[in-house]
């Protein structure tokens, strides 16, 4: 399939966005990728806890905000915030999951925020 030049150019900003951040929030191993996905409302991504390459997916009502100007930068650093607060989201809306899980996930999240503050100062 064919993608249109709006995508792509909507798809290298995305990726430009994710290279700009990732060093900032600690996401450096991580192989973040971006996509049209029409099942997408809007833009998010997919994380896949426990791996490290999640995919910020975007839709056609996105892709014409782009095209207008309407998307913010920090648009995709909310995206990118997930792949750092979802492993506790996937833990704690877990069926079994012990207090110790939950434990771990909530120092692991405190300790990516230590790294991001480091990065920034």
């Amino acid at each position: 399939m064919q993608v249109k030049k709006e995508e792509k150019e909507f798809i290298e900003w995305i990726e430009k966005q994710i290279r700009y951040y990732k060093p900032i929030l600690g996401l450096n191993l991580q192989r973040i990728k971006a996509e049209k996905d029409s099942g997408t409302e809007y833009l998010s991504i997919g994380v896949t806890y426990p791996y490290l390459d999640p995919t910020v997916s975007f839709s056609e009502k996105a892709l014409k905000d782009f095209t207008g100007g309407k998307i913010p930068k920090d648009r995709i650093l909310h995206e990118l915030c997930h792949a750092i607060t979802d492993p506790l989201y996937c833990k704690s809306v877990s069926r079994y999951v012990s207090k110790n899980e939950i434990e771990d996930e909530r120092e692991r999240l405190t300790d990516k925020l230590t790294v991001i503050i480091r990065n920034l100062l």
